[in-house]
């Protein structure tokens, strides 16, 4: 990520130019919009991407809570575009903007347990290039066309169309077994719109025992809220000697999860069963 004095104006043809009023609700319905220009124009391949989808959803996050402060009557704007070889992706928002010193330095020995701040790193991660202009106000991404899908996208797209479906499911579902409980979070995406529930799951499951399994396998999309809840939750199960174990995470979520540099946080294992075998053999 850099901070930028050029005009950071876009390149090639433009495929989309739009603005829209501060209302968080508006985001996912135009991040998939973009999702699927660039599918169908060949920048993404037949998988789609949800480390994509991630860059855009925080961007715009971004722009809405923290420049606009969720002012309704300030706009983002949108403009995605692209040329032969690259896409790339505007985000401007009405806010008063912000400088390098208030981003929060990845490298720092305590970012890891930090619950904000990793929305540019995640962003970062992925495009090949992400710059902000010198007030803060309007971000750049741009990202090389990519035609077939990487490893981690490919498996999670197989196992996804594998899942049991959770449409008629708790979002979170508990089992007490025992001297620990697992926690299931029964949706393909943690965002926004679930995310206060799923914690507040977690946080009273972890008000009686703190020892939990954690079994992600219908999750698909990981934004920075969802590692925030993540993080929170190992906070806790450590403050009290407890321990936490995720089960069955996708690929695609685990790339997440490097992306955020939070793979050595947790220990992860392939199924519950396995965690529970874990979790019964001893505490550490």
């Amino acid at each position: 990520m850099r901070f930028s004095d050029e005009p950071l104006e876009p390149f090639g043809e433009t495929f989309l130019d739009v603005s829209v009023p501060t209302r968080l609700s508006y985001k996912t319905p135009l991040v998939y919009r973009v999702i699927r220009e660039l599918t169908t124009r060949g920048y993404l391949p037949w998988t789609g991407s949800p480390r994509a989808e991630i860059c855009l959803d925080e961007a715009l996050t971004n722009a809405m809570l923290h420049g606009n402060k969720l002012d309704p009557s300030k706009k983002v704007r949108l403009v995605v575009f692209g040329d032969s070889e690259r896409w790339g992706a505007i985000v401007e928002d009405e806010g008063t903007g912000f400088g390098p010193e208030q981003v929060p330095d990845p490298t720092a020995p305590d970012f890891c347990l930090r619950e904000s701040g990793r929305g540019i790193v995640l962003m970062d991660s992925y495009v090949d290039d992400l710059a902000y202009c010198r007030r803060g106000k309007r971000l750049r991404m741009v990202r090389r066309r990519q035609t077939e899908p990487e490893p981690a996208e490919a498996l999670s797209a197989v196992e996804s169309d594998s899942t049991p479906a959770t449409e008629n499911l708790d979002l979170v579902s508990v089992t007490d077994a025992g001297d620990f409980q697992i926690v299931r979070v029964n949706a393909a995406r943690i965002g926004e719109a679930n995310v206060r529930e799923i914690r507040d799951a977690i946080v009273d499951v972890l008000e009686e025992k703190p020892f939990l399994v954690l079994d992600l396998a219908p999750v698909e999309f990981l934004s920075s809220v969802g590692l925030a809840v993540i993080v929170s939750a190992y906070k806790r199960v450590r403050e009290r000697n407890g321990r936490l174990i995720l089960a069955a995470v996708q690929p695609g979520v685990r790339e997440i999860l490097q992306a955020a540099g939070l793979l050595k946080l947790f220990r992860i294992v392939h199924d519950v069963e396995t965690a529970t075998r874990e979790m019964r053999k001893g505490r550490p």
